[in-house]
């Protein structure tokens, strides 16, 4: 069973939105279900003098609710996503002049998406992946310096072309894949994989895919590889965990045996409104797929000891 990727509001969405895709927001909504952008949050280039003045007005908003040491630092540009508990701005830094995103967390509120994004993003530097620059605490407040990524999310790339070729699929998963080997070689499961949380670094068509949104990843350490959480987007969740069993990093190898059907097909291949239905159809793994085979696509689903063969 499948439908075709529909975006449901507008197509103003911001690329570092995707940082603020909060625990529980995540999990309950329809992650193909686009945000509605308020248009008092908007930042981009103004049409007319009144709109300047209200957009020079919210960044001064924003510039006096961080901490003087971030603002020693770094220029505060604009306003570019929200969240339940963040807020994403673009910044720039003072000396070098490089362009920046800085996500500003509350400590109580977010905190348990602020320790597990962090305690990730510390520990891992690879180039298909979002790098963290610095953080800064404060008592109540975390500011988080992150590489700015100003491509887009691969989901509105899908939205655009329909569906990719194999060529293009199969770039775009060899990226995606080489990240995942190396969070999987670190003991490091992401759980939330999907278009909306990989970003294209430029708009450029030979971009670099990045993992973004570490909210809902966990850390194995020692002999016990399990993880008995139940967490992720409804359509991305592998069976073990709707199941409720103990399971292991390959979860996110289901996620991309997902990602790789809907850039092939432009549609997913399980969905209903109703979750229960959905969930009947993951566990059964029942969907189907029109098209050929990619045997290109197919060899890329082997990343070390981890295998997804059960796609095709």
């Amino acid at each position: 069973m499948s439908s075709k990727l529909v975006p449901e509001g507008p197509g103003n969405h911001s690329v570092v939105q995707v940082y603020n895709n909060e625990r529980n927001r995540d999990y309950h909504r329809n992650p193909h279900q686009k945000h509605s952008k308020d248009p008092r949050d908007s930042v981009g280039p103004p049409t007319d003098g009144q709109n300047g003045q209200k957009n020079n007005r919210k960044v001064k908003k924003y510039r006096d609710k961080f901490d003087p040491r971030v603002t020693a630092k770094y220029d505060i540009k604009a306003l570019i996503g929200r969240g339940n508990f963040s807020k994403v701005v673009r910044v720039e830094h003072r000396v070098s002049k490089q362009p920046y995103a800085i996500k500003m967390l509350d400590r109580v509120q977010g905190r348990e998406v602020f320790e597990s994004e962090v305690a990730v993003l510390r520990r891992v530097k690879h180039n298909y992946i979002i790098q963290l620059i610095e953080v800064f605490e404060t008592k109540d407040k975390v500011y988080m310096v992150m590489e700015l990524a100003t491509g887009g999310e691969l989901f509105d790339r899908i939205i655009a072309k329909g569906s990719f070729s194999e060529k293009d699929a199969t770039r775009v998963l060899t990226m995606v894949l080489d990240g995942v080997k190396y969070l999987h070689g670190l003991g490091i499961t992401h759980r939330d994989l999907k278009p909306e949380n990989l970003l294209y670094y430029h708009p450029g068509h030979d971009s670099k895919i990045m993992i973004t949104d570490f909210g809902l990843s966990a850390t194995k350490k020692g002999a016990d590889q399990f993880m008995r959480t139940t967490c992720g987007t409804p359509e991305y969740i592998a069976p073990e965990i709707i199941a409720r069993k103990p399971y292991t990093c390959q979860v996110d190898m289901w996620a991309v045996g997902v990602i790789t059907y809907i850039l092939l097909s432009g549609t997913m291949p399980f969905d209903d409104e109703n979750k229960t239905r959905l969930y009947r159809l993951i566990l059964k793994a029942k969907y189907s797929y029109a098209g050929e085979v990619c045997m290109r696509v197919v060899k890329y689903f082997r990343v070390g000891e981890i295998s997804a063969s059960f796609w095709f």
